[in-house]
């Protein structure tokens, strides 16, 4: 599947991705794409990309974001540069919707990791789309532990501390995987990913979105295990 066909959706956050430029077209190095936000939306918390820079501009709304401590909030026509290792967070800061574009490049030529980055969206956001997840599309702890643990080389949660997760996560998800519980599964990736949605036109790209405003949800029923 080409880039442009590629939406995917997390309905337990009102998030809509489209990527416009896949890790396959640059060789794991760069991936670009856009997202929408509906009020409330936010990632996962503040946490860090040790081998991966991140780019993104503000189209429409308002989008607060901590950075190394630092807060503040962006708006159209702002955009902000997060360099590798710096500790960031960001959400949907205003009373409509957020429109972002975004990129993240591999802090290394020599090592390509935007499709390791990817993969890891879409394994959280396909047990989101598979309800997976609480209403902020955090994983039940095994799966988080799976999560967490798989791709802490593109990205890791501050909280708990690093020793923490440490030493919570790597039996959790040894236990995790052998209990079924694994984010490398086929059933989180490529075409079978519950998080995938077709291409919309837009006007269904707009119905869509008025359907995430009124906190409705679109999934597919779920085939992952609990």
């Amino acid at each position: 599947m080409t880039a442009p066909e590629l939406w995917l959706h997390n309905p337990q956050t009102g998030e809509l991705g489209h990527l416009t430029l896949a890790p396959e077209e640059t060789g794991g190095l760069r991936m670009e794409g856009e997202l929408w936000l509906q009020p409330g939306a936010a990632v996962l918390g503040e946490h860090v990309h040790s081998a991966l820079t991140e780019t993104f501009a503000v189209v429409e709304g308002k989008v607060g974001y901590t950075l190394d401590g630092v807060v503040g909030v962006a708006g159209p026509d702002e955009t902000l540069h997060i360099p590798v290792g710096a500790r960031h967070d960001w959400w949907n800061a205003g009373e409509g919707r957020a429109h972002v574009r975004f990129a993240l490049d591999s802090a290394d030529p020599a090592v390509p990791m935007a499709g390791r980055f990817f993969a890891s969206i879409e394994a959280g956001w396909g047990l989101a789309a598979a309800g997976k997840t609480n209403a902020k599309g955090i994983p039940t702890p095994l799966w988080l532990a799976s999560l967490a643990r798989e791709y802490r080389d593109v990205l890791r949660l501050n909280r708990p501390p690093a020793a923490v997760q440490t030493a919570l996560f790597a039996p959790l998800a040894l236990l995790a995987r052998a209990l079924g519980r694994d984010v490398r599964a086929p059933a989180l990736h490529g075409d079978r990913c519950p998080a995938r949605i077709p291409a919309p036109d837009a006007d269904s790209l707009d119905a869509l979105l008025r359907t995430y405003a009124r906190g409705a949800t679109v999934s597919p029923p779920s085939t992952i295990n609990v």
